[in-house]
C-alpha cells in the first residue's frame, strides 16, 4: 500500500472521533490531555528514554496530562499560575532523581519542551472554545489538516525551490504557498457556512490572516519537532497514525498554530 494510501486511511480512521470531541467542552479537555499524553509520551520514550529511569517519565507524563486538565476544571483564568506549579513541581522532582550532573540538563530540557510546546500550547484551544466557541476551536484544528494537506499536493506536484533547511530538506517553497492559499479557500468556504447557519459574524478578511498564520507557523512548528528528531537520529516519534508516524509527528505544526489564533482573535476582539 503507498505512503498515501496509509496516510489517507489513518486520517479518516482518526478525524471522525477526534471532531466528535469538540461536541462539548468537557470532551475537548478530555481530548486536549488525550492528545498531550499520547505526544509526551512520544517524546519522553524517543528521547530520555536510553536513561533506564522509567520512573522521572511515568512522572513527567503525569505533569504535563495534568495541565489541560486542571486548566478546564479549575484554572482556565489562572493559567500561569498552574503552569508555574507543575514546573517547579517537575524541576524539584528531577533535582531529587536525576544524579548525573552530565545528564540532568538534558531532563530539564526535554520537560520544559514537553510542559510548554506540548502541554501548554496545546492546551490554547481550551480558553479558545470557551471564549470563542466550537465552530472557530474546530476550525483552528482543521487549518492544520487543510495546510498539511495541500501543502503536500503541491509539494509533490510543483515543488522544485527547496527550504533551505537542514531539518526537513523536502519542504519547498511551492508547497507552502498553495498551502497557504488552500487554506485560505478552506477558510472563506468555512466562514461562509458557520455564518450562514449558525450564530457567526465572522469577517471574511480573517480567513487572509488565518491562512498566513497557519501556513507560516505549521511549518515553523514542523521544523521545530525535525529540529528534535534529527538531533536523537529520529525518523519519525512513534508509531501511532500509520503513513503519519506519531501522534506528536501529526501535531507538531498545529502546537505553534493554536496560540498564535487565540491571540490573534483576543487582540481582535479587545
Amino acid at each position: 500500500m503507498s505512503e498515501t494510501k496509509l496516510r489517507l486511511i489513518s486520517a479518516l480512521i482518526v478525524a471522525p472521533f477526534v471532531v466528535a470531541c469538540f461536541i462539548s467542552f468537557k470532551s475537548l479537555v478530555g481530548l486536549v490531555s488525550t492528545i498531550v499524553l499520547l505526544s509526551s509520551s512520544e517524546l519522553f520514550f524517543s528521547t530520555i528514554m536510553k536513561n533506564k529511569k522509567i520512573g522521572i517519565i511515568i512522572i513527567y507524563i503525569s505533569l504535563t496530562s495534568l495541565f489541560p486538565i486542571l486548566l478546564g476544571l479549575w484554572f482556565i483564568n489562572n493559567p500561569l499560575e498552574l503552569l508555574s506549579t507543575l514546573f517547579i513541581i517537575g524541576m524539584t522532582i528531577t533535582l531529587f532523581l536525576i544524579k548525573d550532573k552530565n545528564k540532568i540538563m538534558e531532563y530539564y530540557g526535554v520537560f520544559l519542551i514537553a510542559l510548554i510546546y506540548i502541554s501548554m500550547n496545546l492546551s490554547f484551544f481550551i480558553p479558545l472554545y470557551a471564549k470563542h466557541g466550537a465552530a472557530v476551536a474546530l476550525l483552528t484544528l482543521t487549518l492544520s489538516w487543510a495546510y498539511d494537506s495541500f501543502a503536500y499536493f503541491f509539494g509533490m506536484s510543483f515543488g522544485k525551490h527547496k527550504l533551505p533547511s537542514i531539518y526537513s530538506p523536502n519542504k519547498s517553497f511551492e508547497g507552502v504557498f498553495g498551502g497557504i492559499l488552500g487554506t485560505i479557500l478552506y477558510t472563506l468556504i468555512y466562514f461562509a457556512i458557520i455564518n450562514s447557519f449558525f450564530q457567526y459574524s465572522i469577517p471574511f478578511w480573517y480567513s487572509i490572516v488565518f491562512g498566513i498564520i497557519t501556513g507560516v507557523l505549521d511549518t515553523f512548528g514542523d521544523l521545530f519537532e525535525s529540529s528534535i528528531k534529527r538531533a536523537y537520529g529520529l525518523k519519525h516519534m512513534g508509531n501511532f497514525m500509520p503513513g503519519h508516524g506519531g501522534m506528536l509527528d501529526r501535531i507538531d505544526g498545529l502546537l505553534f498554530v493554536v496560540p498564535a489564533i487565540y491571540i490573534f482573535l483576543e487582540i481582535l476582539s479587545k
